[in-house]
């Protein structure tokens, strides 16, 4: 018996009533789509069964996610959301580290006879990454994901709004009337976020009318011993700052243990705010305050517009989408002792 081919975008729109482009809209999560006109595709995509077609084919489709490492709790959700978002498109999902992800291998996996890699997320690629100049000479669909610059990447991007979430810390704790905060980047050096949320942090102390000063800025890695080595740094400062902000939630829990090591009380004498919302954020003692990247949402827009490459190759996809962060205050953070 020969399975019915698998639906395409043009043939949801047909079946909703409404243009390739909005479809793609809603596949992508998009904004600028009323509510009535997503009912429609939404009930189009159900009746077409577009999200369960290509697993019912003998060979479904591939998305190979190439990441840095498995180590990190916010690699691990982008993975789960990148899973979720692609199963309801009908796709299995395989994974690698960087370094294993090359042009042979994905070669291979183009031939005719195997024919399954149906496109590449790239996860947080570092400036000059070769996988991008190699991807794009094979002509295999790619987006990247959190890249380390927007700058020049010649494939479409998927980015939180690292600017905007660390304005929104910093602005928070000046309002609790902080005036000495330290920062523990990560790589505030190099293009990307790490540079963004120094950013945002000079921006805001300078509207405060607060200079940067120099023994208050830590460039880091966004790793728990960064937060703890770092951290230390500054609460051995001869005057310490009253609140850190940082890079990462794994930073921030390193700076908590910085902080218990020598006795300090959080929030009481220092407050801390991390950056991410990663699951053990809420499981802290007290709970972290931090600034909530929506990874779940960055990994189904990165599906979304790897999709419309497939399926829309000629169509103009978005170089670079941001997603709003936002702030969410829990009980590391409080008003500087007296």
């Amino acid at each position: 018996m020969t399975a019915s081919p698998r639906p395409k975008i043009a043939d949801v729109a047909a079946a909703a009533g409404v243009s390739v482009p909005t479809v793609s809209k809603v596949l992508n999560g998009r904004t600028h789509v009323s509510d009535a006109t997503r009912a429609k595709v939404q009930q189009a995509l159900e009746e077409l069964d577009y999200s369960k077609r290509a697993a019912a084919t003998a060979q479904p489709g591939v998305l190979q996610l190439v990441v840095n490492n498995f180590d990190s709790p916010w690699v691990l959700e982008i993975m789960a959301g990148v899973e979720a978002a692609a199963d309801r498109l009908g796709y299995a999902v395989a994974y690698t580290r960087a370094e294993h992800a090359t042009a042979e291998r994905w070669r291979k996996l183009r031939e005719p006879s195997v024919n399954r890699l149906d496109g590449v997320l790239l996860l947080a690629p570092r400036k000059g990454s070769r996988l991008v100049d190699t991807l794009r000479t094979l002509k295999i669909p790619a987006v990247a994901i959190d890249p380390e610059r927007t700058e020049g990447l010649v494939i479409p991007s998927v980015s939180p709004a690292s600017f905007s979430g660390a304005l929104a810390a910093v602005s928070h704790l000046l309002g609790q009337g902080h005036g000495r905060i330290g920062i523990i980047t990560g790589r505030k050096h190099s293009p990307g976020h790490g540079r963004a949320r120094y950013a945002a942090y000079a921006a805001a102390l300078h509207e405060a009318g607060l200079p940067v000063l120099p023994e208050l800025v830590k460039d880091g890695d966004f790793s728990t011993e960064s937060g703890m080595r770092l951290g230390g740094e500054l609460l051995d400062l001869t005057q310490p700052p009253t609140a850190i902000l940082t890079g990462s939630d794994l930073q921030a829990l390193g700076v908590m243990n910085a902080a218990a090591q020598r006795s300090l009380h959080v929030p009481e004498d220092l407050s801390i705010v991390g950056f991410d919302d990663i699951a053990q954020a809420a499981l802290t003692s007290p709970p972290l305050t931090t600034v909530r990247q929506p990874l779940a949402q960055l990994a189904s827009m990165a599906v979304g517009m790897l999709t419309e490459q497939q399926e829309l190759p000629n169509s103009a996809v978005p170089t670079a989408l941001e997603v709003a962060t936002e702030l969410v205050v829990r009980g590391t953070t409080a008003a500087p002792a007296r």
